[in-house]
């Protein structure tokens, strides 16, 4: 989650882009402890740690960075950290019993405290982490928090709430230290070494990416995952029929996301979208892997009708986008053609994103010597690290088979011991 959450922040930021990071740690769980449902897991990963980013953060980000204001930055980060980490963890734990009539009503719940809490305290700026003078952002922080508690006490009224109580615990911690400490990095860094040209806030978005993921995983691996519930054996349509509804899914998403007059689209868009995952349970797999893909190529394409002129379309945003789409389709097919092999997703979403992020730097107007940026082979290393891990699973670690068929009780001590067994050190 590490490398994913330094890609959300380089590859377009906002909720699109941080399902990089929420699709790829589920999948990372997901090769660790197998179970069926993994892809329905992700699909919620990646929606569910794109709501929190919806919160404004940049100017909280300015109050760190000074020193009359360090602590108020620190207060604001680590709180916005933690309630994205709470907000994500629900609605992750809510995926272990994927019902329509629980998610239609895990989103009402949602969508209706986030208005109260963003009518109460964020629209009258009752406690505000963002600046009064100078272009004052609209937050909505509090209106995710209360989201959190009533997900997470509307799963326990109905008798399933063990996971999203254990997962937005976790997440509550782990984002408050992660951001928070993330950001007091970047706010010391910069105030006691303003002549460093270091990439301050890349190395906050490690941080926060590597203490969040730390807390999901810890909280997976300390408790025996639930008895996947609802898994049932679904065949997929057609290709064409399959294509044509990831296709509607993601243009839906986005259009609603971007379009809708609220100040949480995405939450209200993504709430929606789960319900329809859950109902049709062949479209998971798009909604983690290809409408996040999709996000990434579209920014791509942003950027270089942008800052590159000088390539033979000029500044026309046309083509580049057409290629986008038509990468994303190929990706796609990628996706329904690797269904199931947790594995082989991780390292496709993770290469490819990892491929755009280089791409970013080598059309940006300094040209190729952009690549020669220690954050630009940060992101090759990590990847690399991740893929050589991976291989070494594939050949000297068998995982063990788990009570049901499904890796219902699986615990972390299950694969520690499977991969002492295979005599690797």
């Amino acid at each position: 989650m590490m490398l994913g959450w330094g890609l959300r922040g380089f590859i377009g930021g906002g909720p699109f882009g941080a399902m990089i990071p929420g699709a790829m740690v589920v999948l990372t769980l997901g090769v660790l402890y197998p179970r069926r449902d993994w892809t329905m897991l992700a699909a919620f990963g990646a929606v569910g740690v794109g709501f929190g980013g919806e919160m404004t953060y940049g100017q909280t980000v300015g109050f760190i960075t000074k020193a009359e204001t360090f602590w108020w930055g620190f207060l604001g980060l680590g709180l916005k950290g933690a309630i994205w980490g709470a907000l994500a963890g629900a609605v992750i734990g809510m995926g272990f019993t994927p019902q329509v009539r629980l998610v239609l009503g895990g989103g009402l719940v949602m969508t209706g405290a986030t208005w109260v809490g963003w009518k109460l305290v964020n629209e009258p700026k009752l406690v505000y982490f963002s600046n009064f003078l100078d272009r004052p952002r609209e937050e909505i922080w509090a209106g995710f928090w209360l989201a959190a508690i009533a997900l997470v006490g509307y799963l326990a009224w109905q008798g399933k709430g063990q996971p999203a109580r254990r997962l937005a615990v976790a997440g509550f911690v782990g984002g408050f230290i992660g951001f928070g400490f993330g950001g007091a990095i970047q706010g010391l860094g910069r105030i006691f070494t303003p002549e460093l040209p270091l990439h301050w806030w890349k190395y906050m978005e490690f941080f926060f990416g590597f203490c969040f993921g730390w807390a999901l995983a810890w909280a997976t691996g300390r408790w025996v995952l639930p008895t996947e519930e609802g898994v049932e054996e679904e065949n997929a349509p057609a290709v064409w029929v399959e294509s044509l509804g990831a296709a509607l899914v993601a243009g839906t998403l986005f259009w609603l996301a971007w379009n809708l007059p609220i100040r949480f689209g995405y939450l209200v868009a993504g709430s929606a979208v789960l319900v329809v995952v859950t109902r049709h349970r062949w479209l998971a797999k798009h909604v983690a892997y290809t409408v996040t893909f999709t996000a990434v190529a579209l920014d791509l394409a942003r950027y270089w009708s942008k800052e590159s002129p000088r390539w033979w379309w000029g500044r026309e945003p046309e083509p580049a986008y057409a290629l986008a789409i038509v990468i994303s389709v190929g990706f796609g097919w990628m996706v329904m053609k690797w269904d199931g092999d947790a594995r082989r997703m991780l390292e496709l979403l993770m290469w490819a994103c990892v491929g755009d992020a280089l791409l970013k730097f080598a059309i940006n107007p300094a040209g190729l010597i952009a690549l020669v940026d220690h954050v630009a082979m940060g992101f090759v290393l990590m990847a690399a690290v991740v893929s050589y891990w991976l291989r070494r699973l594939d050949r000297g670690c068998v995982l063990p088979e788990t009570p049901g068929g499904g890796g219902g009780s699986l615990r972390p001590g299950d694969v520690v011991g499977a991969i002492r067994g295979s005599g690797r050190r």
